[in-house]
C-alpha cells in the first residue's frame, strides 16, 4: 500500500482555525473516477477552515484511473492504494485507524457518489460540539437527481422481523419545525459524522459485512453504549444511490440479503430471532427476489437510455 500526502491550499478562513475542531475526511472508492471528482469538487468548497480537515482517498484497486485523476486534480489529498478491493467496510477502517493515529477529533464517513452542501460539516460539528452524549451525526441526504427531494432521514429498526422501516419528514422526525436534530435508530452510512472517541468505545465497522448493513450494525452498538445517532435537519448532502454498486446488481442482491441476516444474528435477541428466522426464509427471501428482479430490470432500461 502506498501512502501519498501533498500541502494543501491556503485557508479561505483563518477565523475559524482557533475554534473548530479537527476532521479527517474518509472515501472510499473503488472504479468510480467521476463519482470521485464531482465528490472532491465538492468537498472542496466546504465552509471549513482548511488547516482543520484532510481528505483521505481510499482506493480499492480501481483500474479506471481514479487514482491518478484524484492526484491530478486534487493534489491536496492522502491517497491510500490497495492493490484490490478488500471490500467496503475493510477500507473504512483503514481510514479510521489512519485518523485515530493522526489525532483528530472527528471522522466523516464519505461515499465517493456523494455530493456535499457547503455548510454541511460546519453544522454537523455543531452538534457534536454542543452534545456531549451524540456521537454520529448525519445530514439530511437529499436526491442527486432531483436535490428537492428528501432521499434519506434515517430508519427505525423492527428486530422481530428485520426490518428497517424508512422514516418520512415531518411525520417521524423534524415534527416541530423548531428541531434541528432528531435521534434516530440508523442513518445511511453515506456521509456520517462520528467523533474518534467513539471508536475507542465501540470499536470500528465489522469487516465480515463488506459493504451493506454495516453502519446500521455499527450504530446499533453505538446506542446500545448509552450514546446518541442523530440526523442534523441543517446539513445537507446529494447521493446518487449505489452508483457503483448498481453496476453489480446480483453482487448487490447477495450482501443485502446475507448482511441483513448478519445483522440480526450479531444484533437481535434469542426473543427476537425466534421470530425473525422463519420470517426470513418465508417473507424476505421470497420478497426479495421478486423485488430485486423488478429493480434490476428498471436499472438496465435505465443504463440503456
Amino acid at each position: 500500500m502506498d501512502t501519498e500526502e501533498t500541502r494543501k491550499t491556503p485557508d479561505r478562513n483563518p477565523s475559524l482555525s482557533k475554534s473548530w475542531p479537527t476532521v479527517l475526511i474518509v472515501i472510499v472508492n473503488w472504479n468510480g473516477k467521476d463519482d470521485l471528482l464531482e465528490c472532491l469538487a465538492s468537498i472542496k468548497k466546504i465552509n471549513y477552515s482548511k488547516d482543520k480537515y484532510k481528505v483521505l482517498v481510499i482506493d480499492n484497486g480501481s483500474n479506471d484511473d481514479s487514482q491518478n485523476a484524484a492526484l491530478k486534480f486534487y493534489p491536496e489529498i492522502i491517497l491510500l492504494k490497495n492493490k484490490r478491493n478488500i471490500g467496503y467496510a475493510k477500507a473504512v477502517n483503514q481510514g479510521i485507524e489512519h485518523g485515530l493515529k493522526s489525532g483528530v477529533e472527528y471522522i466523516w464517513i464519505f461515499n465517493n457518489d456523494v455530493v456535499v452542501e457547503e455548510n454541511s460539516l460546519k453544522k454537523l460539528v455543531e452538534v457534536g460540539e454542543e452534545n456531549e452524549k451524540v456521537a454520529v451525526m448525519a445530514p439530511v441526504i437529499y436526491c442527486y437527481d432531483d436535490p428537492e427531494k428528501i432521499d434519506n432521514i434515517g430508519y427505525s429498526i423492527n428486530f422481530w422481523i428485520g426490518r428497517l422501516k424508512k422514516l418520512k419528514y415531518g411525520q417521524d422526525v423534524f415534527k416541530n419545525h423548531n428541531e434541528r436534530i432528531a435521534d434516530i435508530d440508523s442513518i445511511l452510512g453515506c456521509s456520517n459524522l462520528i467523533k474518534t472517541t467513539v471508536f475507542k468505545k465501540v470499536g470500528l465497522l465489522r469487516p465480515l459485512y463488506e459493504l451493506y448493513f454495516e453502519e446500521t450494525d455499527f450504530n446499533t452498538r453505538v446506542r446500545r453504549k448509552n450514546l446518541r445517532v442523530v440526523v442534523v435537519k441543517e446539513a445537507k448532502v446529494l447521493h446518487k444511490n449505489a452508483s457503483t454498486m448498481n453496476k453489480f446488481i446480483f453482487r448487490r442482491a447477495y450482501l443485502l440479503l446475507r448482511n441483513l441476516f448478519l445483522f440480526e444474528l450479531f444484533n437481535a435477541r434469542l426473543k427476537h430471532l425466534l421470530i425473525f428466522i422463519p420470517y426470513y426464509f418465508f417473507v424476505h427471501i421470497p420478497y426479495f427476489l421478486f423485488r430485486g428482479s423488478i429493480y434490476g430490470i428498471r436499472v438496465k432500461l435505465i443504463r440503456r437510455k
